[in-house]
């Protein structure tokens, strides 16, 4: 049994708390001399569990077992209340405790804070959570599969003593350890394999067995060597390890960037993340306000933009993604706005590129090529004959009006959400889904404004939710973190000129080197704050699964983190909180002798029956 010493302050005012209950009770008198019974403390337990309700009996046995006794033991509470609305069923009802939640009269940081731990120990990563025909319903689906190990990790984290003090210290849930230790077991196991894989690639390309002599195979007008099975073969399971080892490397960044947002989102944008989690804040991210709005954005970012879109363009694509109905923003909750970089290795290459298939199944290269370019005639001559030979070349488009080139894009198959403000001069914003590389976004919008000169800006956003769903015909949202903000993502600006007609401007440049400067500082503060954890050790040639040395000590500083000293205090408390469930049904039997009915029918003395 623990020392009472022993107990932290924070734990015995909870302990207090309970025991103020106990002034709800009331005394039993004293039994008369001759009806005294002696009972071992067996008997006596066994008396009062016969004695239970079937919802006390069954929270009883549940009460140790997060989130399912919590329900269980509130549904006893509520039941009781229902058939006996005292105040002592209603004081046992307000002292209820929901996952890692605190009794009444906690204050609501504190609250805030128990269900910040218990949501971070859920999973990131969701197996065929954006499989081929992957509906809501199927997403649900899948992120049920993944509740029990949820619930596991949040009853480590509850009562496992080291977890639970490794969390209190560092902020690190079971969770992110679990994942960052698989991360790096999958690399030390594929990495030699890989080396080595690619060592005999090169030597075969060096003895010249790596190609079928003689024979070439055209590729986008590109004559290209064909290869042996045997390199050809090798060659794609190198592939496969690379891709395994880099998957799971994925995973521990996604899930560290999941508990970081998570964080957040309960105590705000400058929260000062405690323990592991501050250091990598600004290593993946540039920053994060307190509302959602574009003047900050663009003061922040605005640089980046091209000059012909600005910050008109900027202005069209914030409206859009509060108006969108597939982004499902909701003007009467508050938003914090997360401006997250594009390239961050293994946290996420956001950039999908010229030709990723994003509007209406077309890319910036098809619209290139339909909307911005026209085929000309040119008489090309043949330097051997001197010929001249009739060539077909594309050339940049000159629009003489909005409302020509409004028209364009819509007879490209472009869906164009802001056509009035497109005929008033404005850039038109397209629309676009794509699967993410950053793992704790997975799925996300890009949303992109383009003018008629074909300068593109575009700009991902994601809202950062468990499941997101809404129930259909109505407003209710399922798979927001309760008691949270909601929390918008969105990219720095990702920009195009179709014609590469301009260079970066000097502000471009500029900010560009800044934001660099800016990741590189903090990638560096941030491995000599991880290599304060004995066994963080980055001084060799970095390891494949990881895309930069401050991830891969990242992993290694999660999976290795150790508390100072282990918390037992959620053990000894939770045996008060099993005792206080055996009290409540006596408790509440006392109360129904002492309230209600005629005298006769309460009893409240324990006189024995006798004939009249």
């Amino acid at each position: 049994m623990a020392n009472i010493d022993d107990i932290p302050e924070n734990v015995q005012a909870r302990l207090d708390e309970e025991r103020g209950l106990q002034s709800l009770v009331p005394s039993s008198p004293s039994p008369k001399k001759e009806e005294e019974k002696t009972q071992s403390t067996g008997e006596m337990l066994l008396d009062v569990y016969e004695g239970m309700s079937d919802y006390d009996k069954a929270a009883l046995w549940t009460a140790p077992i997060p989130v399912v006794g919590d329900i269980v033991g509130g549904v006893a509470d509520v039941r009781a209340l229902a058939k006996d609305p005292s105040l002592t069923n209603l004081a046992f009802l307000a002292a209820g405790l929901l996952p890692f939640v605190p009794s009444g009269g906690v204050s609501r940081a504190a609250r805030q804070m128990q269900k910040q731990k218990a949501f971070t120990n859920l999973r990131n990563f969701i197996p065929g959570f954006y499989g081929d025909g992957a509906t809501k319903a199927k997403q649900v689906a899948a992120w049920g599969k993944t509740a029990p190990e949820g619930l596991a990790n949040i009853t480590q984290a509850r009562y496992g003593p080291e977890s639970r003090a490794l969390q209190k210290e560092l902020n690190i849930s079971v969770a992110d350890q679990k994942v960052a230790k698989q991360a790096l077991k999958i690399s030390e196991k594929l990495d030699p394999q890989i080396k080595a894989n690619a060592a005999k690639l090169r030597e075969m390309k060096k003895e010249g067995t790596a190609y079928v002599p003689g024979e070439f195979r055209m590729y986008e007008g590109k004559k290209l060597p064909v290869k042996t099975s045997e390199y050809a073969k090798l060659e794609n399971a190198t592939k496969v390890l690379r891709s395994e080892a880099n998957d799971a490397g994925k995973k521990a960044m996604g899930q560290l960037n999941q508990s970081r947002s998570m964080t957040k989102q309960y105590f705000g944008a400058d929260t000062g993340l405690q323990g592991l989690l501050k250091n990598f804040d600004e290593v993946d991210h540039i920053k994060t306000f307190d509302n959602f709005n574009e003047a900050d954005y663009f003061k922040t970012v605005g640089d980046l933009v091209p000059e012909s879109i600005g910050r008109e363009g900027v202005n069209e694509i914030f409206k859009q993604i509060r108006t969108f109905p597939a982004i499902g923003f909701n003007p009467n909750k508050k938003y914090q706005m997360n401006i997250r970089r594009v390239a961050t290795g293994s946290a996420g290459e956001l950039n999908p590129g010229m030709k990723a298939k994003l509007y209406s199944g077309q890319s910036l290269q098809d619209i290139k090529n339909t909307v911005f370019s026209e085929e000309i005639v040119k008489r090309v001559k043949n330097p051997k004959t001197g010929r001249l030979n009739k060539k077909t070349e594309l050339v940049p488009k000159k629009y003489t009006s909005d409302a020509e080139f409004l028209q364009s894009l819509k007879n490209s198959g472009l869906r164009v959400l802001n056509e009035d403000a497109v005929l008033k001069g404005r850039p038109a914003i397209l629309t676009g889904s794509a699967k993410t590389d950053a793992y704790e976004l997975g799925g996300a919008n890009y949303m992109t404004a383009i003018n008629k000169d074909g300068k593109v800006t575009t700009i991902l956003n994601d809202e950062h939710d468990l499941l997101g769903a809404r129930i259909p015909k109505t407003n209710i949202e399922v798979g927001k973190l309760p008691g949270a903000d909601r929390y918008m993502n969105v990219s720095e600006p990702m920009t195009y000129d179709l014609f590469k007609t301009k260079k970066l401007t000097n502000k471009q440049k500029t900010l560009q080197n800044k934001l660099a400067k800016e990741k590189a500082e903090a990638s560096a503060a941030a491995i000599k704050e991880y290599e304060k954890i004995p066994g963080v050790d980055v001084s060799g040639k970095l390891p494949e699964g990881f895309k930069t040395k401050e991830q891969w000590a990242r992993a290694q500083a999660v999976a290795k983190a150790q508390p100072t000293r282990k918390d037992y205090s959620r053990l000894a408390f939770e045996t008060g909180v099993a005792s206080g469930r055996v009290a409540r049904p006596l408790t509440r039997d006392e109360e129904n002798k002492k309230g209600g009915g005629s005298v006769i029918e309460r009893n409240p003395y324990n006189y024995p029956p006798r004939n009249i």
